[in-house]
C-alpha cells in the first residue's frame, strides 16, 4: 500500500486552490458512485453481469476456439492497457496548451481518475478472490486493464472533444475484447471493469467541470446514521 500513499501524496502537491486535495478525492469519488448517471451505468452493468454470469463459460470457450483478434494486435492492446494509456494521458495533459494552472488541473483529473480507479478495482478484486479462466490466481473480478482504459477515454472526452473520447472508448473497448481473446478474464469481469472506469472518469471529470467554470450549482450527496444528506454547492464569483 506504500506505493498508493506516495502516488496521492504527489498528486497532492499539484493541487492548489480553494478546495484542498483531500476534498477533491472526497468529491470525485463520490461523484463516481453517486452522480444519478453513473448509478444507472453501474446499476445495468450488475443486471448485465448477474444475467450473462451462466454464459462466461461458452464465451470463453467461443473466444479460445476461434479468436477475436490476431495475437500480434492483442499484444499491442494489452501494452496499451496495461502500460501506454497512462502516460500518454498524462503527456497530454502536460504538452496541450494552457496556462501553468490549467495543466495543473488536467494533470489533477488524469491522476486522481487514474489511481482511484486502480485502488478500488485492487480492493475489489482481493474482496471477490475469483479465479481467472487461466488459473493463474483469483484477481479475475473486474479487470484492472479494462477499468483503466475506460477511464482514460472518460478523461479523454471531458478534456479534449467527443470524437476524440469516442476513439478512446473504442480503443478500451478492445482492450476488453483482447483480455478475454488472451484467456485472462471472463466477459463479466469485462464489463464490470468498462462499469467502474467510466463512473470513476466521469466523477472526477464533473469535479473538473464545476472547478473550471467555477459556476453553477451542484449537489452532493451523503449518507449519516441512516440519514440522507445532500450538500447544495453554489460557488459566488
Amino acid at each position: 500500500m506504500k506505493h498508493w500513499v506516495v502516488y496521492f501524496l504527489s498528486v497532492a502537491i499539484l493541487s492548489g486552490g480553494q478546495m484542498s486535495y483531500s476534498e477533491y478525492l472526497m468529491r470525485g469519488t463520490r461523484a463516481a458512485f453517486t452522480a444519478p448517471s453513473n448509478v444507472t451505468l453501474m446499476g445495468g452493468a450488475a443486471i448485465a453481469v448477474l444475467a450473462l454470469r451462466g454464459y462466461d463459460d461458452d464465451i470463453q470457450r467461443f473466444s479460445q476456439e476461434q479468436g477475436f483478434m490476431s495475437d500480434g494486435f492483442s499484444h499491442q492492446l494489452d501494452l496499451y492497457g496495461g502500460r501506454w494509456a497512462y502516460p500518454v494521458l498524462i503527456g497530454m495533459s502536460c504538452l496541450t496548451p494552457g496556462s501553468k494552472s490549467e495543466r495543473v488541473e488536467r494533470l489533477k483529473l488524469s491522476f486522481s481518475a487514474v489511481g482511484v480507479t486502480a485502488m478500488t478495482t485492487w480492493l475489489i478484486k482481493g474482496i471477490t478472490s475469483r479465479e481467472r479462466p487461466n488459473g493463474s490466481d483469483k484477481r479475475s473480478f473486474p479487470s484492472g486493464h479494462t477499468s483503466g482504459s475506460f477511464t482514460v477515454a472518460a478523461v479523454v472526452e471531458e478534456l479534449y472533444s467527443k470524437n476524440a473520447g469516442s476513439a478512446a472508448y473504442l480503443l478500451a473497448a478492445l482492450v476488453g475484447a483482447h483480455r478475454i481473446h488472451d484467456d485472462k478474464h471472463w466477459l463479466t469481469d469485462v464489463i464490470a471493469g468498462a462499469a467502474l472506469g467510466t463512473a470513476v472518469g466521469k466523477g472526477f471529470s464533473q469535479i473538473y467541470r464545476e472547478a473550471e467554470n467555477g459556476s453553477g450549482a451542484s449537489l452532493i450527496p451523503d449518507w449519516n446514521k441512516g440519514s440522507v444528506m445532500v450538500t447544495v454547492v453554489m460557488p459566488i464569483n
